[in-house]
């Protein structure tokens, strides 16, 4: 069942703040997801800055998303919520709904967890102005706590400031691309171990499961997927605080796409890129 956790790892405006510190002294294992009901709209759910969830919802969805992987460590948490159009459209429909709970569940028994604790809610309000919305933004926090800190993108370089980051962004994915094409597969493993090595630790992985991870990925990889090269029409864009930036297609999923022509499969693969204090070339984080 962790594996399954793990893998799931893509105007008006409210503000509503709930710091709340749970009353439990020792927390085993906590998971923290955001449930979310969607009706007719085009969302981006971001926690920290880090984008965790995208989607264009024509009629409606109810789902789960997994966020450990944004939190870095204990402390207040920012979750933003944008509810847009969907694609083609310019203003939110009349039957637009939103809305979400960010849960925490600890204490991992029997391939579960044993307590569950709803931190905070979200909706977006009825739209009483009489005017089609072009868009809803809505944030809160919360108060996470975790037994870890991420060795992640708190100390990178401000990639605002970074001249040529187009240029080192394109060449990271290049690096990638030609690494999966010519079959270098345990090379591209090395290339995104620091990501696995998060992932790991804030999903609470065995080191047997992690590794499982990676070869269950060059497996799927090695069944004639190619690379569709990055383009000049792939949008950058930056995130975390200015700290990440990813290669986007213009309907926002992930410019390192794949191909299978043999079952005519798509596969796409997220990457978030950095700068290290004294470095000059990106890097998987």
């Amino acid at each position: 069942m962790k594996n399954l956790i793990a893998a799931a790892l893509l105007f008006c405006s409210a503000v509503v703040y709930c710091n709340q510190q749970s009353n439990t002294e020792e927390l085993i294992e906590p998971y923290y997801v955001i449930d979310f009901n969607a009706v007719n709209c085009r969302i981006n759910i971001s926690v920290n800055d880090v984008p965790v969830f995208s989607m264009n919802i024509d009629g409606q969805v109810s789902t789960t998303i997994p966020i450990n992987s944004a939190i870095l460590e204990s402390g207040s948490q920012r979750v933003t919520y944008h509810v847009l159009p969907l694609s083609g459209e310019s203003s939110l429909k009349e039957n637009t709904v939103f809305e979400a709970s960010v849960w925490l569940y600890y204490d991992w028994v029997d391939d579960w967890y044993d307590k569950e604790e709803e931190i905070n809610t979200f909706a977006m309000p009825e739209n009483k102005t009489g005017t089609p919305l072009a868009v809803y933004e809505g944030e809160n926090s919360f108060f996470a706590e975790v037994p870890y800190t991420l060795d992640a993108w708190q100390n990178s370089q401000d990639l605002s400031k970074i001249e040529n980051l187009r240029a080192l962004v394109i060449a990271a994915y290049k690096k990638a691309e030609n690494l999966i094409n010519n079959g270098q597969y345990e090379e591209f493993a090395a290339m995104v171990q620091k990501r696995e090595d998060n992932i790991a630790v804030c999903f609470y992985l065995s080191e047997e499961e992690k590794e499982k991870r990676l070869t269950d990925l060059i497996k799927q990889l090695k069944k004639g997927f190619k690379i569709i090269p990055v383009s000049e029409e792939d949008i950058m864009v930056i995130y975390g605080h200015g700290k990440l930036v990813s290669l986007k297609k213009p309907d926002g999923s992930s410019a390192l796409l794949l191909y299978n022509e043999d079952t005519d499969v798509e596969l796409r693969l997220e990457i978030r890129l950095h700068l290290e204090q004294g470095k000059t070339e990106l890097t998987v984080i």
